[in-house]
């Protein structure tokens, strides 16, 4: 769809307050290495710095969010500088994550609609923050309420599969229950699942994550309870045999990275259980498919320590995009009944400070450190980086990088 966005703007003088626009070329949106599916202008006035980012459709809002930032950055060069998104439509996690920005940039969200005249609506700042907290997702089930509706015999013998896998979970081997599925990980890497059929269920082995078709073949296995009330034994070595495989990796160092990490922080040992605590397993999960925001918040890490609840988000690539991506999760959580009521495993209630921790690596932090200027309470995104040596010897500190919240560390004994 071709727009002419520069009469639009002309026929609409009273929403900005700038004229004058003029649109950035390709070439110098190259340049800049702006995300080209977006159009970009600025203000023609010298006194005042302001730019427009539109588009006619989003498909990733993190990325239009920062692509707006960026575009804002590119106009500032220090000084202080308004922006305006312009798009068909905006999700209230979008114009709640506005209201985190500022710093240099100064963000606001104006609704276009092709067919209407005016067909420029701006979006007054405070009104994603006005509206009512929502109820998204739903409890997770366990394995016996996950049984209800299969037959007697199926349910007896999901108990059986159930054993099995609790015995594992001192190999690092982890349980998520979804509505029609319940998957088994050993960090990242899904090794087997049970999925139900009817008033009965399926149990195989899961292996999508190996290259090597030998092994493929090899440890694709069906699982079953036979009548005596066991699983199969071929079923109990390939998953025995897939362990040992995964544990050999690590060994060896052979893990990438962000896999690794995975894994220690399912673990949550070292300066993390220090800092926040034990693991917290994400108790929630989606009502239906629109509800993708819940699926996302799944991707962070929790943990629980004196009544306090930590959210943790790891940043290995993309830096900047991840950060925008999280601040847009943050508000969706922010916003959200999910936190409601929120227990540690003893049923004690905790509280959650509002703040994402920002885990990453050295040569990432400094790139990360860029959202500083944009956000509105740098203390809500602390940084957080590994120790350069951590996949050798584990997490045993943590630096961080708010000067407000190393103060508070050190007066607890942390730092």
């Amino acid at each position: 769809m071709s727009i002419t966005w520069n009469i639009i703007w002309e026929t609409h003088p009273d929403v900005f307050i700038a004229k004058d626009w003029k649109e950035y070329p390709e070439d110098k949106k190259k340049a800049s290495r702006l995300p080209l599916q977006y159009n970009y202008f600025m203000g023609g006035e010298t006194t005042l710095r302001v730019g427009i980012i539109a588009s006619t459709s989003i498909n990733r809002e993190e990325e239009f969010l920062l692509a707006g930032l960026l575009w804002g950055h590119r106009l500032s060069n220090g000084a202080k500088t308004v922006i305006y998104y312009v798009a068909p439509d905006f999700s209230t996690s979008f114009l709640s994550g506005l209201s985190k920005i500022g710093g240099t940039i100064n963000a606001k969200a104006v609704y276009w609609r092709e067919k209407l005249t005016p067909s420029l609506y701006p979006i007054p700042e405070k009104q994603a923050l006005r509206g009512p907290r929502y109820a998204i997702g739903e409890e997770r089930a366990d394995w016996k309420r996950w049984g209800v509706g299969l037959n007697p015999v199926a349910r007896q013998q999901l108990m059986t599969v159930n054993e099995f896998f609790n015995q594992l979970t001192s190999r690092n081997v982890r349980i998520v229950i979804k509505n029609q599925t319940i998957s088994i990980f050993w960090g990242n890497f899904e090794i087997a699942e049970v999925r139900r059929k009817g008033k009965k269920f399926e149990l195989t082995s899961k292996v999508k994550w190996l290259k090597e078709t030998e092994l493929i073949m090899k440890w694709q296995k069906q699982g079953w309870v036979d009548s005596s009330g066991s699983l199969n034994p071929d079923f109990c070595e390939t998953i025995s045999e897939i362990l040992n495989y995964l544990e050999s990796l690590e060994r060896e160092g052979k893990l990438r990275p962000q896999d690794l990490l995975t894994l220690v922080l399912h673990q949550g040992d070292g300066a993390l259980k220090l800092l926040w605590g034990r693991p917290w397993p994400w108790p929630w999960i989606a009502k239906d498919r629109s509800e993708n925001e819940v699926v996302d918040l799944e991707e962070w890490f929790y943990y629980q320590g004196n009544g306090q609840l930590s959210v943790v988000c790891p940043i290995f690539d993309k830096p900047l995009l991840r950060a925008a991506r999280s601040i847009l999760l943050a508000s969706v959580l922010e916003r959200s009944l999910l936190l409601v009521g929120a227990k540690d495993n003893q049923g004690n209630p905790l509280a959650w400070d509002g703040r994402i921790h920002w885990l990453t690596t050295l040569n990432k932090e400094e790139e990360l450190r860029r959202c500083y200027c944009w956000l509105n309470d740098v203390d809500k995104f602390p940084i957080w980086t590994l120790p350069e040596d951590w996949q050798d010897k584990g997490i045993y500190q943590l630096n961080c990088q708010s000067n407000h919240l190393n103060h508070s560390l050190m007066q607890k004994g942390y730092l």
